[in-house]
């Protein structure tokens, strides 16, 4: 037995043979899980539903509220005021079923998604992630605005917290009431 994992070992083509054949396996374990894992399944697929079919403007609202409440946490931010602009509110990545073809001088790619029975007996698209909302500018109003130290920590937060460049990040003070 140890000689043959030592051989699987050096031989990279029958290393990968093998990992396919063991991805494929998973992939029919995956398929057929019992009803309590699929009902678990189902919970994922409703929360991610429930993200995903978000409107623009409450994906925003959320997101905003979010972002409020980790740059109140800020020493010296005070009072927030935040506002996000997404350019979309997210969407599905669905498992594909990729067919590719080759005659002669000529390719052909076919794809299609994978459908599966939800809980209720319902076809749908086996989901297996989401593109998260492309963000396209933040703006931030606070108390602590006024001092470039705390527009800088507020603006290293953003970017790191989103992926965006400081270029799409506007810190400003608040003005007095």
């Amino acid at each position: 037995m140890i000689e043959i994992i030592e051989l699987i070992k050096k031989d990279k083509k029958l290393f990968a043979i093998v990992a396919a054949g063991i991805a494929g396996v998973l992939v029919l374990i995956f398929l057929s899980i019992d009803d309590g894992s699929k009902e678990i399944s189902q919970q994922v697929t409703e929360n991610v539903s429930s993200y995903v079919s978000n409107s623009s403007a409450e994906t925003e609202s959320m997101l905003e509220k979010k972002l409020e409440s980790i740059i109140s946490q800020v020493k010296g931010a005070g009072e927030i005021t935040a506002t996000v602009a997404v350019k979309s509110s997210g969407e599905y990545l669905y498992a594909e079923n990729i067919k590719e073809d080759y005659d002669g001088d000529s390719q052909s790619k076919n794809s299609e998604v994978v459908i599966h029975k939800n809980q209720n007996g319902a076809d749908t698209g086996l989901i297996i992630g989401v593109k998260n909302p492309e963000i396209i500018g933040v703006a931030v109003v606070c108390e602590g605005g006024d001092s470039s130290v705390i527009r800088a920590e507020i603006t290293n937060l953003i970017t790191s917290l989103f992926g965006i460049g400081a270029d799409r990040v506007y810190v400003g003070t608040k003005a007095a009431d």
